[in-house]
């Protein structure tokens, strides 16, 4: 790995990018979004221990500042991973669906966390509640990364209460159907043969 990719956001916040074809997920940038900017948790730790009460608004300000840092390195980025992983060398399609999804990806989690936090207080730290929640109690048997995929098929452990924030962030942290980055993972499935 070049050692310029080694101080880029996406490599600083282990997000598992350099598995190509496996693609990072909204849950999964989100989440890494906030421990980039709190390391120990903006509202909740990882043992779901609320943390040291912030304003929402400072907390938005530097989820925003992540990413936007996110944002300006995906370009650097893929073009390291295209470089790097032979699949993608010399596949300018490949490397534009690359960078379109990531920029998507970028979007579509600025936007839940814009919609989040516009709300109560409340329901912005259960985005994160709710993301530790996955990560923690999640019944993923081997598979660890299991919390991190699209659709519900692994509830939470103990059930989530009935909460309306947590429903609400629940639907937030998933893509949305026929959204640009839906077609773009259905695209680069195509272009590796794994869907149909």
């Amino acid at each position: 790995m070049a050692h310029h990719t080694r101080n880029n956001w996406w490599h600083r916040n282990h997000l598992q990018c350099w598995k190509y074809p496996e693609l990072p997920t909204k849950k999964e940038l989100i989440y890494r979004v906030f421990r980039a900017a709190y390391p120990y948790g903006a509202f909740v730790d990882d043992n779901l221990k609320l943390v040291e009460l912030v304003d929402k608004d400072v907390i938005w300000a530097k989820l925003e500042a992540q990413l936007d840092e996110a944002t300006r390195g995906v370009d650097g980025f893929v073009a390291a991973l295209c470089a790097e992983e032979p699949r993608l060398r010399g596949d300018a399609r490949k490397h534009d669906l690359l960078r379109r999804y990531y920029l998507a990806l970028c979007w579509e989690a600025r936007e839940s966390l814009w919609i989040s936090q516009n709300g109560r207080y409340f329901e912005f730290r259960c985005m994160e509640e709710l993301l530790v929640r996955y990560r923690r109690d999640c019944d993923c048997g081997a598979d660890a990364d299991a919390w991190k995929r699209k659709g519900k098929p692994l509830r939470p452990r103990p059930r989530l209460p009935p909460v309306a924030a947590l429903r609400f962030a629940e639907e937030h942290l998933e893509l949305k159907d026929g959204s640009e980055l839906e077609q773009l993972e259905w695209e680069i499935g195509v272009a590796e043969g794994k869907t149909g």
